[in-house]
């Protein structure tokens, strides 16, 4: 299945992303295990002249990454920048847990270094599940059992991709 880039709002990682950090005076980088400390350090190494904060983390979205990432969020300040480096399913619970404390998405780079799940939001029950499909594939969704298709679409407020029953086009 072929997308338009330019219709589709999964995001483009990698591409454009360096002056959100750039811009800022003062930049938190939060980097999510092993696997993103090569890029984290890249990054930071470029922002001299700034004010970084770099907290290397476990791999994972958990409750103590949401803890340190309330923390500071609550001591931003008129030139603060966030950047997040990691997986993509926990880059994006990250992001949107910023978004959602009132961080604007000009505040906020995102760099992605592996994409070997992604998270899948179930229109039929509501729910959120990991998944390894890929875009375009179908996942089962766990709680309902519907067979769902992996649509182009990321909600950054949920973190998670949209999931609607596979044959849909089909069932009318």
């Amino acid at each position: 299945m072929s997308v338009c880039m330019e219709t589709t709002s999964v995001p483009r990682w990698g591409m454009g992303t360096t002056g959100t950090a750039d811009s800022g005076r003062y930049v938190t980088v939060l980097s999510f295990g092993a696997a993103a400390e090569p890029r984290a350090r890249a990054l930071v190494t470029g922002l001299s002249g700034r004010r970084v904060s770099w907290l290397r983390m476990p791999p994972g979205w958990t409750s103590g990454a949401q803890a340190v990432l309330g923390r500071e969020l609550a001591a931003a300040r008129v030139g603060w920048r966030l950047a997040l480096v990691g997986d993509e399913v926990t880059v994006l619970q990250a992001r949107a847990c910023a978004v959602e404390a009132g961080a604007l998405s000009e505040e906020i780079l995102a760099d992605v270094v592996g994409v070997d799940l992604r998270r899948v939001y179930c229109a039929h029950c509501h729910r959120i599940h990991a998944t390894g499909a890929v875009v375009g594939g179908t996942s089962a969704c766990p709680s309902c059992g519907t067979n769902l298709m992996i649509h182009h679409h990321v909600s950054r407020l949920r973190s998670a991709y949209l999931g609607y029953l596979y044959d849909a086009e089909e069932c009318r």
